[in-house]
């Protein structure tokens, strides 16, 4: 059942891997430290629910953190969305978008 599952995980990996210079795919790089919410709101659903659960991994990363929250990530993506249509300001990578992931430290 486990290689099954490897195998179905890594088959798009390979086929993207394989087409993706005969496709013309190519990289992007985007630097979320100088995102901010108005970015965020101007993204499609797909897109946001990708950088949702991109974020989920970040701020769980930074603050050391080896689970994640499926709840708040399924979640995320509205309440960023709220956050963001009152603050289009706020960085994405920023302590009021942290908040929708992992709560602050108690004082």
């Amino acid at each position: 059942m486990r290689a099954h599952r490897r195998l179905l995980l890594a088959s798009p990996i390979l086929l993207l891997a394989a087409l993706g210079p005969a496709a013309g795919l190519r990289a992007e790089a985007l630097d979320l430290t100088r995102a901010s919410c108005s970015d965020f709101t101007a993204m499609n659903e797909n897109d946001r629910n990708q950088l949702s659960l991109w974020l989920a991994g970040y701020f769980a990363g930074s603050a050391m953190r080896p689970l994640l929250d499926l709840e708040k990530i399924t979640a995320a993506p509205a309440a960023l969305a709220e956050l963001c249509a009152k603050s289009p300001q706020f960085a994405l990578v920023g302590a009021e978008t942290r908040a929708v992931f992992i709560p602050a430290p108690a004082p």
